[in-house]
């Protein structure tokens, strides 16, 4: 009786250890690591849409101070700090593999914007917006596209992880609180067995 009711106390112990552990690592993961990078991945891919829309509006201007203007605008709205601190909270492979298909994507992107801004500067409006339709809008979808990606990556790693813990956390006491129950049962039908026997003992003696 008393090895079974040890047997049960250690798994209760076991169970409310791994309990501990889950709740702690899934939070701890969200903390460092999913909200951090929603908000770098948020951040980044609004300054990348504001600079996009600069993009397309030099195209459909003639002045050349106004495309400067535009230009300097693009330059000062760097997401790069942003994407290089969303690459220090990666721990998940899966992840890392589409965070540098994004710098690929990135760079190439950027690597075009300068050739159209190029175009820009030289006057030649009407090739710029060929380059822009062509080159420059497909290579921004495609950074547009795994931004989103690793984005809602995260999105659906943090419900699963909140999921976790408000579905653990739900069923945890109830669990342990009838383990804890069936412990004490065990322990009072141990004590009463042994009070009975002493009775039963006691009662085979002759009083003197």
């Amino acid at each position: 009786m008393c090895a079974l009711a040890t047997a049960i106390f250690l798994m209760v112990a076991a169970a409310g250890f791994w309990i501990g552990h889950t709740i702690s690592t899934d939070a701890g993961k969200i903390a460092v690591d999913t909200v951090p990078s929603l908000v770098d991945a948020g951040s980044a891919m609004t300054l990348a849409q504001d600079n996009w829309l600069r993009v397309q509006l030099l195209a459909s201007t003639t002045s050349a101070t106004e495309q400067s203007a535009l230009i300097g605008q693009i330059g000062a709205n760097s997401n790069e700090g942003l994407w290089r601190d969303y690459g220090q909270s990666i721990y998940d492979p899966e992840e890392r593999q589409q965070y540098h298909t994004l710098l690929s994507d990135r760079g190439n992107y950027l690597q075009l914007r300068e050739e159209y801004f190029a175009l820009i500067r030289n006057g030649q409006n009407a090739a710029a917006r060929d380059f822009l339709r062509d080159k420059l809008a497909p290579a921004y979808e495609r950074y547009r596209d795994v931004s989103n990606r690793l984005f809602q990556y995260n999105a659906t790693d943090g419900l699963i992880r909140a999921a976790r813990i408000i579905w653990i956390s739900r069923l945890a006491p109830p669990v342990l609180g009838a383990c804890a129950i069936v412990i004490f049962a065990f322990g009072l039908i141990a004590g009463m067995r042994g009070v009975l026997t002493g009775l039963n003992l006691a009662s085979r003696f002759p009083k003197k």
